[in-house]
């Protein structure tokens, strides 16, 4: 009994549940897919709102590294217009420097100043108040700013580093670029144009204080270090932020991004999920909620694609920058480059042609007109070039007055000859600057792609067509050349005599030679002039005029003169040990030498007796060029007790009023007007007029190339004080120089 009624209660109680989930299974199905659509449609909510605010985020984080990487680039551009004024004249001084930087810096660019460092050692500051204590600063010995500048000067590239903390004071960016002066033959590395870019102003003018954005920034992808992120911190890197980069051909930056606060912070899910509940008891919410999200969807999707068209416009558009030429529009350096690396050749047949195009007398008109006239004449030769240019061919700027004319023919030596003949004749036509006619004219050098050798070492093609436009360039003006493989050999010729002399100095191998000079109406020796020889291992004994040259071009006739002026010193010494009255030595002194900065403080340390040691300057030395340091060094010299002396009077450049404000002791006047005055009587009166002039500025004349006793006579009898010729006494060794004046002494004991 008790049995079944307990089966009765269990039957009831199963027969009630399963009524009761009749009866709410509408609405439990409809919970179910209420339940379901609102979770769909937050999740849905919530993805889109994330997408939304990365879109949002992504477009201003392009925008800042767009206008980062274009500000950073205009900085650069500044800089390499400041470094190809330098390389046009990289003997100027802090004022030209000064002025050239002021034209150059613009107001509204980061760059606050720059520093030039000619052999890796600042020298000129731009502005000079509060950079003073950036002059003298050392890049090779700067722990901290050491390694940047040696990666510029190393791999001929700028550098970007930063921040750095400045001698001067602050912390800033730093762009550095390396300069090299063209001298015809190669290209020599002068030192390192820097420029500061002020961090705070960069920072504002790219968007990167942005108040809505947590921002970072880094020189890696992905820092696993503080110091690797110079903005913001590292810990935004792993946040899940938007990421852009900064891509320049001297760095890489990487820029993450991310709302403050984190994401999701104004995403509005719990209203959402309030009205999507609402809205899911009624049949058609679904339908209306799913077309809203699709619309919103849809245009989230079409904002994505536009910003992905301004980036790839952007890319475009640098990467056009990075291949032009800023000033006249032509392809750059980096364009030739790539072509010679990959060259379109337009058929199997055809051999590239290189023209190497520099402007003859580009110099006179940015002396005359300044930069702006010197940018008008860039652009019209431009023009000029583009004219010319057929569909294969690429004119381009390769920097200063420098241009490539490149092009392709089977026929390569005579599409050559035509080019060069072509674009010579071009260039000569006048130009009219602001109604003023100037006439710059060009030289070329031109080489080709032999048959041959089609499609290797065309990079030797361009060294083959400087090589040619070096010897255009002593040909004379307005001249074209063709590479022959006797230039190459020049060159290695050149190269290893550079190498040699080197070496030269640094064994010892410089020898002193001294060439009597005589009091013209008693012949005794009056003094000696010290004449360099170098004793070659292979080659014997050589003259000046074969290694004077080189010496300039390396940059070593300093080292070389303060050689000579020892070995002369030393030799003076042992003379008056002798006994023999050398009243002076005379010893050449070189316009390098004269502007190093230590010269006074090493003349300050030799043991001179005043009037014993005299310093011969060139008249061919630029004396109006050299004018600011001749004016601080030539008094200092004379109050050490060494006199001045011009040499190769009458074959320079120099006025008379130039030279005498400098009150030689002595005129030597140059054996090319010494040589015909036996046979001439006009230039027997041109030598009078110069005795003169030095008799009236209490000067001595000393008279060089005296070849027979008759010059000798003729010019005791115009009143020469000082005689020094062959006729006389050749260069000898100090031993001749010795056993001469025993000979002479001998004579004259014997002759009472």
């Amino acid at each position: 009994m008790k049995f079944r009624r307990n089966s009765k209660i269990l039957r009831g109680f199963a027969s009630s549940a399963i009524s009761h989930a009749s009866a709410f299974a509408p609405a439990i199905f409809a919970a179910t897919i209420a339940a379901i659509v609102v979770c769909v449609a937050t999740n849905w909510q919530r993805e889109r709102s994330l997408a939304d605010e990365r879109s949002v985020v992504a477009g201003e984080l392009a925008t800042i590294s767009s206008r980062l990487q274009t500000n950073i680039n205009s900085n650069v551009k500044l800089l390499q217009g400041l470094a190809a004024g330098v390389a046009v004249n990289p003997t100027m001084d802090q004022n030209a420097f000064s002025k050239l930087a002021a034209e150059i810096l613009q107001p509204d660019s980061q760059l606050r100043s720059f520093a030039a460092a000619p052999g890796m050692v600042v020298k000129w500051v731009y502005p000079e108040k509060g950079n003073e204590k950036a002059i003298g600063l050392d890049y090779r010995t700067n722990e901290k700013q050491r390694d940047s500048a040696m990666l510029a000067r190393n791999t001929h590239n700028i550098v970007l580093t930063g921040p750095v903390e400045l001698v001067q004071g602050g912390i800033a960016f730093v762009v550095r670029c390396p300069v090299y002066i063209n001298d015809g033959k190669s290209q020599t590395f002068w030192g390192l144009l820097s420029g500061i870019i002020d961090i705070p102003r960069l920072y504002q003018d790219s968007g990167l204080g942005s108040s809505d954005l947590e921002i970072a920034v880094s020189t890696t992808p992905q820092p696993n270090l503080s110091k690797q992120v110079f903005l913001g911190d590292l810990g935004t890197f792993s946040k899940q932020p938007v990421v852009a980069s900064v891509d320049m051909t001297y760095g890489r930056w990487t820029l993450v991004a991310l709302p403050k606060g984190g994401w999701g912070q104004n995403n509005g899910i719990a209203i959402f999920e309030l009205y999507a509940s609402l809205l899911a008891l009624c049949v058609v919410a679904p339908m209306v909620w799913v077309g809203f999200l699709t619309k919103s969807r849809q245009k989230t999707i079409e904002k994505l694609r536009l910003h992905k068209k301004k980036l790839v416009r952007a890319r475009q558009r640098l990467e056009y920058l990075s291949l032009h030429d800023a000033l006249t529009g032509l392809p750059n350096r980096r364009f030739v480059d790539q072509m010679i690396a990959q060259p379109p050749r337009p058929s199997s047949e055809d051999c590239l042609i290189l023209i190497h195009i520099d402007l003859d007398r580009f110099k006179e008109i940015n002396d005359t007109k300044g930069h702006a006239g010197g940018d008008a004449v860039l652009q019209a030769t431009a023009s000029r070039l583009a004219d010319l240019t057929g569909p294969h061919d690429v004119a381009a700027r390769i920097g200063g007055d420098e241009f490539i004319f490149a092009s392709w023919s089977a026929n390569p030596e005579r599409g050559a000859n035509e080019l060069a003949e072509q674009i010579v004749d071009t260039l000569e036509q006048p130009l009219f600057i602001d109604g003023w006619e100037c006439v710059v004219g060009a030289s070329v050098g031109v080489a080709w792609e032999t048959a041959s050798a089609r499609g290797r070492e065309l990079g030797q093609l361009l060294l083959n067509a400087d090589l040619a436009l070096y010897e255009a360039k002593k040909a004379g003006r307005g001249r074209s050349a063709i590479f022959t493989e006797e230039l190459r050999s020049a060159a290695i010729h050149s190269k290893e005599l550079a190498n040699e002399f080197n070496h030269a100095l640094d064994r010892d191998e410089l020898v002193a030679f001294f060439q009597p000079q005589f009091n013209a109406n008693t012949l005794d020796i009056a003094g000696v002039e010290t004449l360099a020889r170098w004793e070659h291992p292979q080659k014997g004994l050589l003259t000046p005029d074969k290694f004077l040259g080189v010496a300039e071009n390396l940059g070593r006739s300093g080292d070389m003169d303060r050689l000579i002026l020892q070995k002369a010193l030393f030799e003076l010494t042992r003379w008056d040990s002798l006994g023999m009255h050398i009243p002076r030595v005379s010893v050449n002194i070189s316009a390098r030498r004269l502007a190093e900065a230590n010269l006074l403080a090493e003349l300050s340390a030799l043991p001179l007796v005043k009037g014993r040691l005299c310093f011969e300057l060139l008249e061919t030395i630029s004396f109006d060029d050299l004018q600011p340091v001749l004016n601080e060094i030539i008094p200092a010299v004379k109050e050490l007790g060494i006199e001045i002396e011009i040499d190769d009077f009458g074959t320079g450049h120099a006025s008379i009023v130039s030279l005498l404000r400098f009150e030689p002791r002595r005129l030597k006047i140059d054996r090319e007007i010494i040589n015909p005055i036996v046979t001439s009587p006009s230039q027997r009166r041109l030598v009078s007029s110069i005795i003169e002039i030095g008799r009236s500025q209490n000067i001595d004349i000393v008279a060089e190339g005296v070849e027979t006793m008759e010059h000798a006579k003729i010019l005791k009898d115009l009143g020469c004080h000082l005689l020094q010729g062959y006729a006389l006494a050749r260069p000898m060794t100090s031993k001749q120089l010795i056993e001469f004046c025993r000979t002479k002494n001998e004579r004259l004991t014997e002759a009472g």
